[in-house]
């Protein structure tokens, strides 16, 4: 399981009302873009090489071994409300050689509904760090099973019978989280105003964890690219 330590950065220049979502009488928004990038170390040997790396275009070519960070699809952007005690539902589905989704962001308390549409029976279940699981039931081929998560962290969601499907589980205590493909535009409105925390995660990159300060009658604009060096460097700024 890979090893995701927090990170808290607090945003102290706020965007003018006149932009981002319609505000409503009494509350704030959050608003901005979500893109993933390659590793600047990939790009730099990628313009050393001449093994066809580069297109005639001059963008990087990728193969199906790398991973196309523009082309992500699974960017989760998450709010942490303290005021949220979970109880979202989520659908996964599971099928002979693959789940629904490699990565969902969840919050603690909240339902998580596995749908079995493989050709077997299957038994799920979900391990945290601490050696902690919580088992489902044994769920037949078109049936689904149902699990209220209580543990927080990464965690990963696995299957005893078939170990391709898995999907790894960002929980934490009042996040509600929305899924963006790389490059998308994404809005948190109707926010009270308060402190709230903003998670920016990827599966296979980690998260950039950020404070922020809604106040009536503002938009604030965040923008974060996720990428293995703006992670790492992220951390060197608190």
């Amino acid at each position: 399981m890979i090893k995701i330590f927090p990170v808290i950065l607090i945003l102290i220049s706020l965007a003018s009302c006149s932009s981002g979502p319609e505000l409503k009488p009494g509350k704030g928004a959050i608003y901005g873009t979500v893109t993933a990038e390659s590793h600047k170390d990939i790009i730099a040997k990628a313009s050393k090489d001449n093994d066809g790396f580069y297109g005639g275009d001059g963008r990087v070519v990728f193969t199906e071994q790398m991973v196309n960070y523009e082309k992500l699809k699974e960017l989760f952007v998450c709010i942490l409300d303290s005021s949220f005690s979970g109880g979202n539902d989520h659908l996964l589905v599971a099928n002979n050689k693959r789940m629904s989704h490699r990565s969902l962001a969840i919050a603690k308390g909240d339902r998580l509904w596995v749908q079995n549409n493989s050709s077997s029976t299957l038994t799920f279940f979900i391990a945290g760090r601490d050696d902690e699981i919580q088992v489902y039931s044994p769920i037949k081929p078109g049936e689904r099973s149902m699990i209220t998560v209580q543990q927080e962290g990464e965690l990963e969601l696995g299957s005893d019978e078939n170990e391709s499907l898995m999907t790894t589980l960002l929980s934490r205590r009042g996040l509600i989280g929305q899924q963006h493909s790389s490059g998308d535009k994404y809005s948190v409105e109707n926010l009270n105003p308060g402190q709230y925390k903003i998670l920016f995660w990827f599966w296979r990159l980690g998260y950039v964890e950020k404070t922020i300060i809604v106040k009536a009658g503002e938009n604030i604009e965040v923008n974060q690219i996720l990428s293995v060096d703006k992670i790492l460097q992220s951390k060197n700024e608190t």
